[in-house]
């Protein structure tokens, strides 16, 4: 009977530390051989592991960065032509204790090429080669032949990605991006677009200068937390541009600062359906909802998403936790008062 006891005290004990402690990752920073440790944040519920690989004629070098990382993000992998280099960026996340141990090598990719022949050759271009609007675009052959033709776009203001990021064309493997990808407010714009054969990616609109089509949708915009950037004082309103035909707000804990924050605007289907707020807002403990309708996106109160009260799946959700922690609780309690009468 006391080892029936000890077994069940040990097993909820396990469960309470486990759900305390929370997941742990290698992290480094530059380089491969990567032995050091940390703890992740409560709202970091996944582990990361960065690659960027530049090749030239001479040498290849590669870059990598380990850590906690906000959930949600999904693998990804871009290749694209940066003046006379090639640069290839590959981001791979899982969920589980220390598994971003191994390291991802480019150079896998590289040797299968030559023995491929259905990959494609897609434009490619950055923002630092200034020769993304020309009309003499430089081609390049995909590592893979899964890989599709990308054109990412993303600025913000005030800036928060490097000059030389906010325009990229190439190959690479990207979630959800069967259909345009795309969010804007009065702050940021992204525009996320993938095809299937050689030379689609030849869209050569300056999105920063040259907006899309208003679509005749207004939605509330902002950037920020409930007292600055989001509070009622400081939502605008925004009209959206070309396939952002819903409304979109979401709110979660920043990944890196660990703040509050919040964000309003305009999105397209597959962007509503896509984990891609996480990605570029860098958003974890996300509670995210689109909308159709004028003005639509107005549940975020506070910085908190309120629940629609036509759905209590949260609600439910919540009270189902919280009645199997107590019900955790006084089982333990019964069997120590058991123990020891």
């Amino acid at each position: 009977m006391r080892d029936v006891e000890f077994f069940w005290i040990s097993f909820f004990l396990s469960l309470m530390v486990t759900h305390v402690i929370g997941l742990q990752c290698y992290a480094c920073n530059g380089d491969s051989n990567c032995q050091e440790t940390e703890d992740c944040e409560e709202y970091q519920e996944q582990c990361s592991t960065t690659v960027m690989t530049i090749l030239t004629r001479s040498k290849i070098s590669s870059y990598f960065l380990k850590g906690c990382d906000v959930s949600g993000k999904p693998n990804s992998s871009i290749s694209h032509l940066s003046g006379n280099q090639v640069v290839f960026l590959t981001e791979e996340h899982c969920g589980t204790e220390l598994c971003n141990e191994g390291t991802l090598d480019v150079l896998d990719a590289l040797t299968a090429r030559g023995r491929q022949r259905s990959a494609l050759h897609c434009y490619s271009c950055s923002s630092s080669d200034k020769n993304c609007f020309n009309a003499s675009l430089a081609q390049m052959r995909c590592a893979r032949p899964e890989e599709d033709c990308i054109d990412i776009t993303a600025f913000t203001v005030p800036e928060e990605f490097p000059t030389d990021e906010q325009r990229i064309k190439g190959c690479g493997l990207l979630s959800h991006c069967q259909e345009p990808l795309g969010f804007h407010n009065q702050n940021s714009f992204y525009l996320i677009k993938c095809c299937n054969f050689s030379g689609c990616n030849d869209d050569r609109q300056d999105y920063k200068n040259t907006s899309l089509p208003l679509n005749g949708v207004t939605c509330h915009s902002c950037e920020g937390n409930a007292t600055h950037g989001c509070s009622p004082d400081d939502i605008t309103k925004v009209q959206c541009q070309g396939p952002m035909t819903q409304c979109l707000e979401a709110s979660g804990i920043h990944g890196i600062s660990g703040q509050s924050s919040v964000v309003k605007g305009c999105a397209s289907p597959s962007w509503c359906d896509s984990s891609y707020t996480s990605v570029y807002k860098n958003l974890g403990a996300l509670h995210s909802r689109c909308c159709t309708g004028e003005l639509c996106n107005s549940w975020i109160i506070n910085g908190t998403l309120r629940p629609s009260p036509r759905s209590r799946a949260s609600d439910n959700t919540t009270v189902q936790r919280t009645l199997l922690s107590m019900g955790l609780l006084l089982s333990l309690t019964f069997l120590l008062s058991s123990g020891s009468s």
